[in-house]
């Protein structure tokens, strides 16, 4: 990836490279029609250790109609490192950063995955007025790990989905609409990039923290709401019905785990089920204006496996903005 010059004009014509921001650059890619003053640019915010690689499919179904920008955090992906640590709050900071290098104006409209929730809910309480509308594609709402369990770090998961091949046991190989090539560049980032490695191990180290933190800045439960009647689209996938499911139903088929493992990963899942519906809902407290998209056929990865949702959903927001 080349390095940008200051003469590129990010709002025009499809552009990548690498944008400095004062400490360290950041990867970043822009695509779709050409901005005008006053037109909203939609933003892709990653989710853990997420990187453009995964978002070629949604980003083609945007393009096609919407300005939009995606880029590497810190450490990730083409970006490099920087010295702040990985919290929600720097996140937000440094895409502010990002955005003013590249003379990239709002308003905005955040798409956001999975904890790329939490880094948006900063962003948003950050900028309130500079977010034109906003979309959580299967979002981690506040609150969420302190009453549903992490599924990767459960000892009974690890042990009943022992020698699968999680991307092909969950069925991303074949549901995925990356190309061949862009799922082998998505894979290929986690297997050789020693500094993403490295930057997945902070961002799996700060994690938690960041949801105590944005926790208690309350931004769901405002009157007026944050964003008052800018409209928030919800997209909820099936993690645990899905995902987990696939992964418990073949670890128990090769026979792996003992009984009781097994049972308490199946608690897990109905767990799952029972609460995690109302943490996505939590999403639509921040607007007076909000839709509701259920990623009937994807898991934790709409983006991937229904990238014309996450479309569907910027489509509405568009529709509700008075452009006049």
């Amino acid at each position: 990836m080349s390095t940008s010059s200051t003469d590129i004009d990010w709002n025009k014509d499809a552009h990548q490279g690498l944008v400095s921001i004062g400490t360290h650059q950041l990867a970043l890619n822009v695509s779709g029609p050409d901005r005008s003053a006053g037109q909203p640019v939609v933003i892709i915010i990653h989710g853990l250790t997420g990187t453009m690689t995964e978002w070629a499919a949604a980003r083609r179904c945007i393009s096609s109609f919407s300005r939009v920008i995606d880029y590497d955090r810190s450490g990730l992906g083409s970006s490099e490192e920087g010295q702040d640590p990985p919290t929600g709050l720097t996140g937000a900071r440094e895409l502010s950063a990002l955005l003013k290098a590249a003379n990239i104006e709002p308003p905005f409209i955040t798409v956001a995955h999975s904890w790329g929730a939490i880094l948006n809910l900063e962003f948003i309480n950050m900028r309130p007025q500079d977010i034109a509308g906003t979309v959580f594609s299967d979002g981690t709402a506040p609150g969420f790990w302190s009453v549903l369990p992490m599924f990767a770090t459960l000892a009974e998961v690890k042990s009943v989905i022992e020698g699968l091949d999680y991307f092909e046991t969950i069925g991303m190989k074949t549901e995925t609409k990356l190309s061949p090539a862009e799922w082998d560049a998505h894979m290929k980032v986690g297997r050789e990039n020693e500094r993403h490695k490295r930057q997945a191990t902070k961002e799996f180290e700060f994690m938690h923290g960041t949801f105590v933190e944005i926790g208690k800045k309350d931004l769901l439960n405002q009157t007026p709401p944050k964003l008052g009647d800018r409209p928030v689209c919800v997209i909820k996938g099936n993690h645990a019905t899905r995902d987990i499911q696939r992964l418990y139903d073949k670890g128990v088929e090769r026979g792996n785990g003992t009984e009781e493992e097994r049972k308490k990963i199946r608690d897990a899942i109905e767990l799952w089920f029972e609460k995690e519906k109302a943490f996505h809902e939590s999403f639509l407290k921040l607007s007076t204006k909000g839709k509701w998209i259920d990623a009937s056929e994807s898991g934790h990865w709409p983006h991937q496996t229904e990238p014309e949702l996450v479309a569907e959903g910027v489509r509405w927001i568009l529709s509700q903005l008075d452009m006049k």
